[in-house]
């Protein structure tokens, strides 16, 4: 059986941007959010929760929110350059992707609920 060889044709579309080929399928980064469950206690009413974040393949600066099923009364990291606020049940968290990665999160409950019902709902994040 005799095989016939083709020759590759090759186009050139000037309106093609410069790089196209190079992107074409690569991933997009994640990001991914644990919670561990009670990390410490304040007698017998709240306490400290903890979680990590770790993320790949993300660069510039990340955004991120997490959704608990209580109110957050405060929230710490082992990363003194990550800004943090919280709002109702909603914690956030801007840093560079340069962060300690896993980043360890605390989550206070100071205002008398049990820690021991603390739960991750959700978390959404954006990169800029």
């Amino acid at each position: 059986m005799t095989k016939n060889y083709t020759k590759p044709i090759v186009t050139i579309d000037s309106g093609m941007a410069e790089g196209v080929y190079a992107a074409s399928g690569a991933t997009k980064g994640t990001l991914n959010v644990t919670y561990y469950g009670v990390w410490d206690r304040w007698g017998t009413n709240g306490g400290k929760g903890l979680a990590q974040a770790s993320w790949s393949n993300l660069d510039g600066t990340i955004t991120l929110n997490i959704n608990f099923n209580d109110t957050v009364d405060e929230i710490d990291t082992d990363d003194a350059s990550v800004q943090k606020s919280w709002s109702g049940k909603t914690a956030t968290l801007t840093f560079a992707s340069t962060a300690s990665n896993p980043l360890t999160i605390g989550i206070h409950l100071n205002h008398g609920t049990s820690i021991d019902d603390l739960q991750l709902t959700g978390s959404d994040y954006s990169v800029n």
